[in-house]
């Protein structure tokens, strides 16, 4: 079903409104036409009963009424509204057989006659002069010059009216086409953002409405271009730390790697050479074994590193809170100016392991930019399962989910209030937001930072105190 434009629509509705208000006043009018003509046509009926009646009192001391009488007759002729019909003594026909006789020379629709329904009416006067009985006047009104007059003034207000409509509509069909018109840049501007395209802008025209839409849009816009900088830096970040990480773990493998296997594969030949010698020398041989032992706990060691720098040894073994533990254990080894606290009130061996990682890397970051940037002597990190953080108030009085909450403070010199989150605090955030969880950083009352993080739990994973 094809669908109408907002401007179609309410060209409809203004047009269909003024349309119906003019045919109510054309109803209206025509209503009050019927009671308007029977008031017409009491008052000539009126007039010209008590004209008749004063005249044929007048004639009562007249010699001869015959001539006078017919003079007066033929006056009546010329009356208004009303038809006169004179009738001979002895004459009883009816007096509504013969039908009013239009005096207007307009015409009015015989649809318009009956619509009114203005049926004429009779009055009989009988003419009797110094006894002698000369007949009845009958005096009928004749709507029909009143009718043409309503027809008249009907026909013209339709007239009128229609013109006025016309100019009204056309009018407001105007208006509403320039004040729709912010709709075209709200439409362009939508296209251009579903486009990627970057420093869309909005201008902003038109009623309030508009304006805070296109304020809105703006804001959005202005958004996504601040979250597509964000993630192209993060991807280059990315790029970059994956580069340098697989240099690092090439240069690792070559300078540490290399000469232990060489040692080992040398010290393997060594081996088989004293063996094949009937006199064995074994100061020799336990020395040679010595040596590729030393190798092999060399690379040995080195793997272990590269393993625990992609990812932290013994979270799956030993949980998240022993690996929290080991964390700030070597920071406080490193830093023993600075005093790490670590509260885990809850066993976190039963986290999923991207949770864990999750987690432990918001630690990591935290705990690292506080001794590069925070310049505290205190901080203290927990850990525990709680409710989520409601993301609205209508969530307030809901029951919220069970989530890990972790938050990271300390008594340094605290966050800006407009901060300018570097690629470490983006990468933060990402991996919190992409577990559907939240990340706050606020100033603390007393002085400081605190970093506060939600992330939800699986609904088939259950707390334990």
């Amino acid at each position: 079903m094809r669908c109408l434009s907002l401007k179609t629509e309410l060209s409809w509705l203004i047009g269909l409104v003024m349309l119906m208000t003019l045919i109510i006043n054309l109803s209206i009018l025509i209503a009050h036409a019927g009671p308007r003509i029977h008031a017409e046509d009491d008052t000539s009926l009126h007039l010209t009963r008590e004209l008749v009646v004063t005249a044929i009192g007048s004639l009562q001391e007249t010699d001869d009424p015959l001539p006078v009488l017919s003079r007066f007759y033929e006056s009546l002729g010329s009356l208004r509204h009303v038809d006169v019909k004179v009738m001979e003594a002895g004459d009883m026909s009816p007096v509504l057989s013969v039908k009013p006789i239009p005096k207007s020379q307009s015409e009015v629709p015989s649809w318009f006659v009956d619509l009114v329904h203005t049926p004429p009416r009779v009055v009989t006067i009988p003419v009797i002069i110094k006894g002698v009985n000369y007949g009845r006047i009958a005096i009928i009104s004749n709507p029909v010059d009143e009718l043409a007059e309503v027809w008249s003034d009907v026909s013209w207000l339709a007239l009128v009216g229609l013109l006025v409509t016309s100019i009204i509509l056309g009018l407001v069909l105007h208006l509403v086409r320039g004040s729709l018109k912010p709709f075209e840049g709200l439409k362009r501007g939508l296209s251009d953002l579903e486009a990627g395209k970057s420093n869309v802008r909005i201008e902003l025209r038109g009623a309030t409405e508009f304006r805070v839409i296109s304020t809105a849009l703006n804001s959005l816009a202005a958004t996504l271009d601040r979250v597509r900088t964000e993630n192209r830096a993060l991807v280059d970040r990315l790029i970059r730390v994956q580069d340098d990480e697989r240099k690092e773990i090439a240069r690792d493998l070559h300078d540490e790697a290399g000469p232990c296997l060489f040692s080992i594969r040398a010290g393997v030949v060594a081996v088989s050479e004293l063996t094949a010698d009937a006199t064995l020398d074994i100061p020799q041989i336990r020395q040679t074994c010595a040596n590729i032992n030393k190798a092999s706990e060399i690379l040995q060691n080195l793997f272990r590193a590269l393993l625990g720098r992609l990812v932290p040894r013994g979270l799956a073994e030993f949980g998240l809170r022993e690996v929290l533990k080991g964390l700030l254990n070597s920071w406080q080894t490193s830093r023993p100016d600075v005093a790490l606290e670590l509260i885990c009130p809850h066993d976190l061996s039963i986290l999923d392991e991207s949770i864990a990682l999750t987690a432990f890397r918001v630690v990591q970051e935290s705990i690292t930019n506080i001794f590069r940037h925070a310049n505290a002597n205190w901080a203290q990190v927990r850990v525990e399962f709680g409710p989520a953080a409601p993301a609205s108030s209508s969530e307030i009085e809901s029951e919220c989910a069970p989530a890990l909450l972790i938050a990271i403070e300390d008594n340094g010199v605290g966050i800006p209030s407009q901060p300018n989150l570097g690629l470490g605090l983006l990468g933060m955030r990402e991996r919190v937001q992409a577990l559907g969880g939240r990340i706050s950083m606020d100033r603390r009352a007393s002085g400081g930072t605190r970093i506060a993080v939600s992330l939800p739990l699986p609904k088939d994973d259950e707390d334990e105190p």
